[in-house]
């Protein structure tokens, strides 16, 4: 497969993709009863990701009364960044609107963790 977009930036997005989902995934535990009930929690929150943003068929397909929510979800704009990227070749300077939803959700996610994160 031809890949016309940049190995730099391919490499960039995941790695943001990573950092992102790695802040989220630290806010949704940071409130844990249980270790049990860290998976429930994950599938609460990844799952709507994965019905909305485009991973199994295309989010266009939802009314266009959700999808403000959806373009605003990290997994969403992952998607459409790499997707520009490795098929169209896309540069990143291009991609700012979907690097600044993960930039958004990986700070605010990041920073509300801190602050609630509690030893048990």
């Amino acid at each position: 497969m031809k890949v016309p977009g940049s190995i730099f930036a391919i490499i960039f997005l995941g790695s943001i993709g990573g950092l992102c989902f790695g802040r989220v995934r630290l806010l949704t535990v940071s409130r844990a009863q249980k270790i049990e009930s860290v998976s429930g929690l994950m599938n609460l929150v990844m799952m709507p990701m994965w019905i909305f943003s485009g991973v199994f068929f295309s989010h266009e397909r939802f009314p266009a009364m959700i999808q403000p929510m959806i373009k605003g979800l990290p997994l969403t704009a992952l998607n459409d960044a790499l997707r520009a990227s490795i098929l169209e070749g896309t540069p990143l300077f291009h991609q700012w609107p979907q690097l600044l939803v993960m930039g958004l959700w990986g700070g605010v996610s990041f920073a509300l963790a801190l602050r609630w994160f509690r030893w048990t």
